[in-house]
């Protein structure tokens, strides 16, 4: 095993190289999950509709199509896509043109619809804590890393791309 992204330790010491809190899709589904038991322990069950189900699953679609686009990117841009592998590469080419996490606009996207598609208001927090959790705990260590590894080149990009949207 000696390709880093495979190797787990690797991992977690290139997740503590980049001073990121938690691996974005873990808290993804940490979150997703604590929000579906609070909702059964609080409200009981959910509020679950028709037009909320379409509209979730619309929410859902287009949060998957970002999430495929951004790994198409990193994917030209010959640069690991998993959060706790080196970046090889600064990615600006496809969403990444107009934010500089798209990645994670997509997977608070998926946390609406999902919330959306179940009616449940508990989602509409977990998609607050979530942004906040990945803003403060993994984007700013992410772009000290980035700044560090890649110099003036990401600094440039950090001026010409907003952060999220």
């Amino acid at each position: 095993m000696s390709d880093r992204s495979q190797n787990p330790t690797a991992a977690a010491r290139e997740r503590k190289k980049v001073g990121m809190l938690v691996p974005p899709p873990l808290l993804l589904i940490a979150i997703g999950a604590l929000s579906i038991a609070a909702q059964l322990m609080v409200f009981g069950s959910f509020n679950i509709s028709t037009s909320g189900v379409a509209l979730g699953v619309l929410v859902i679609l287009a949060s998957v199509l970002i999430e495929i686009s951004c790994w198409r990117s990193f994917k030209a841009a010959d640069t690991p896509f998993r959060p706790v592998s080196p970046a090889t590469a600064i990615v600006n080419s496809g969403l990444y043109r107009v934010s500089r996490n798209p990645m994670y606009v997509g997977m608070a996207g998926l946390l609406a619809g999902v919330g959306i598609m179940l009616g449940s208001y508990v989602f509409i927090a977990a998609v607050v804590i979530f942004i906040v959790i990945v803003h403060f705990g993994v984007v700013m260590s992410e772009e000290r890393y980035l700044e560090a590894l890649h110099g003036e080149a990401y600094r440039r990009y950090k001026q010409s791309v907003r952060r999220w949207l």
